[in-house]
């Protein structure tokens, strides 16, 4: 019986088909593998070697930039500093620091002692792989100590006119001095030459300044100068002020001469120019107001004295006070406001202001016309009316009022001629108007207007400290000393257009407790200390 050979084996054609389906699935896992070994193929393969043709591909670098900073930068030897790295680019990077005293170091943030007095400039070079870079800093950091001074002067004697040649000798490299002459003069030179003009014995006081502090030291009857005219009895000069001590040094110092050559010193005795440019100033403004209103004075008058009083004040008022009038009942005016709150205009005006003010105080104190006291007198009469007006504005647009800087031609004629007459310009050249929106709230307007008067306060005192540390820094603050309390006196007057007239509405306390003692230590300024 013939038996049948595919009994117990699977079909022909489903073995076929099942054989297929394992070559296809075969192929798939191998494509599969190609693309992953293609995927994980190193990227350091597929990067250009140094040298190669890049055409077609994107290189980014980041190039080092070097920057380092220091928490300080002045002391004492041995001045031990820790420097920082600020710089940017790719890491990682490699560090070379030149402390410009012989040595370096290539650490990324180093301390270094520098041992011996002098200035060091510093240098920093940063390298990455793209590349290198380098920061200089020149006479970064200054090693040394306060000076210790000491001058000489040739000659010491002689007669009028008498042209000394001083010469600093002072240690410890000061970089700033000021020389006071002892004759109502002073310079910020190292070395000055002065002529005396006058005989007599003056007393010579120097005081200079670096980084690490400031001396003083005064040589009395240091210069003798005698009359050249035989035969004639010189008549005994007023001894040299004698240098006070303690707080009234310091604002005789911040004050500066009274001895100076103005039109009314022989009406008026040194001590009372300041009194003298207070009242002159407050009375040029009340006959300015009484003018501005003689038309409503003239209504309780006779149609006689009437006539008269237009004939004589109306001409007058029309042709020397005309704007002024007008003024008086200015309008706010609102206008888009671009800088700081500020529209272009009103920032012209403050401009102006600050140019009349520098220039002002340049007159009252006799100031030497240089380039550098002129820049001095322009930067703090520029701290000074910019802090005080904003102190004002901050208010005012705080409680929504609008606010308007406007040029006033009065303030400003009062501040030249107090100048000229009694050397303390008593005015001011410009004015804030605010427009109450019908709001007439006295504690809101007396805040705004008290806002000025105090950060003159507050700026008046931070003069007076900068007298303490000598030099430049002397001289600006002595500056700024008598501006913000000039400035302090003068708005805090009970007068319309000054501020002191709301404060008084506001709180009488308040205002009596800033106007009293203010004014009287403008008296003690002025009058007391000699």
């Amino acid at each position: 019986m013939k038996q049948d050979r595919s009994i117990g084996r699977a079909p022909a054609g489903p073995a076929f088909l099942d054989s297929r389906g394992n070559m296809k699935h075969l192929t798939n896992l191998i494509l599969l593998c190609a693309v992953l070994c293609a995927g994980l193929v190193p990227a350091g393969l597929c990067a250009d070697t140094p040298g190669a043709d890049n055409a077609g591909y994107i290189v980014v670098t980041n190039p080092p930039v070097a920057d380092f900073f220091t928490s300080t930068q002045y002391g004492k030897a041995p001045f031990t500093i820790s420097f920082s790295d600020a710089s940017r680019g790719a890491e990682p990077m490699k560090y070379q620091w030149d402390f410009g005293d012989g040595t370096t170091s290539d650490r990324q943030n180093p301390s270094h002692t520098f041992k011996t007095d002098g200035d060091y400039t510093i240098a920093l070079t940063v390298t990455n792989q793209y590349g290198s870079n380098t920061m200089t800093k020149p006479a970064y950091i200054g090693v040394g100590d306060v000076p210790v001074v000491d001058f000489s002067a040739a000659p010491g004697s002689g007669d009028l006119p008498l042209t000394v040649q001083f010469t600093d000798l002072t240690t410890s490299k000061p970089r700033t001095w000021n020389l006071d002459f002892g004759d109502g003069t002073t310079s910020i030179e190292q070395n000055p030459v002065h002529t005396y003009t006058r005989p007599g014995d003056y007393g010579v006081t120097l005081r200079a300044g670096n980084h690490f502090g400031s001396d003083g030291l005064t040589k009395s009857g240091f210069i003798s100068v005698t009359s050249p005219v035989p035969g004639v009895v010189i008549p005994p000069q007023p001894e040299a002020k004698k240098k006070l001590e303690g707080f009234p040094g310091l604002i005789q110092e911040a004050r500066g001469s009274m001895d100076k050559n103005l039109p009314t010193s022989g009406l008026i005795p040194p001590q009372f120019m300041a009194l003298a440019a207070v009242i002159t100033s407050l009375a040029i403004i009340v006959i300015q107001v009484i003018i501005a209103n003689i038309g409503f004075i003239g209504q309780f008058l006779l149609k006689f004295s009437r006539f008269f009083a237009d004939l004589i004040f109306g001409h007058a008022v029309e042709k020397l006070s005309e704007k002024e009038i007008e003024a008086r009942r200015l309008r706010v005016r609102t206008m888009e406001q671009h800088y700081f709150g500020l529209s272009a205009r009103e920032l012209l005006v403050i401009e102006i202001a600050i140019l009349i003010v520098a220039f002002a105080f340049l007159l009252a104190d006799r100031a030497e016309l240089t380039l550098e006291m002129v820049l001095i007198y322009i930067i703090v009469g520029a701290v000074s009316v910019v802090l005080h007006d904003f102190a004002h504005r901050y208010f005012a647009t705080k409680h929504g009022q609008d606010a308007d800087t406007q040029f006033w031609g009065l303030g400003t004629f009062i501040m030249f001629l107090t100048a000229w007459l009694f050397g303390n310009a008593f005015g001011a050249s410009y004015r804030n108007l605010v427009n109450r929106n019908d709001d007439e709230d006295p504690a809101k307007i007396g805040i705004e207007m008290v806002a000025g008067p105090v950060v003159s306060i507050i700026l008046m005192c931070i003069s007076l400290w900068m007298v303490t540390l000598g030099g430049i820094l002397a001289v600006a603050g002595g500056i700024g000393f008598v501006i913000n309390l000039i400035t302090a006196v003068y708005s805090l007057m009970p007068i319309e257009t000054m501020d002191g007239l709301a404060i008084w509405r506001w709180n009488k306390g308040l205002y009596l407790a800033l106007l009293v003692p203010l004014f009287l230590f403008y008296c003690y300024t002025f009058i007391i200390v000699e």
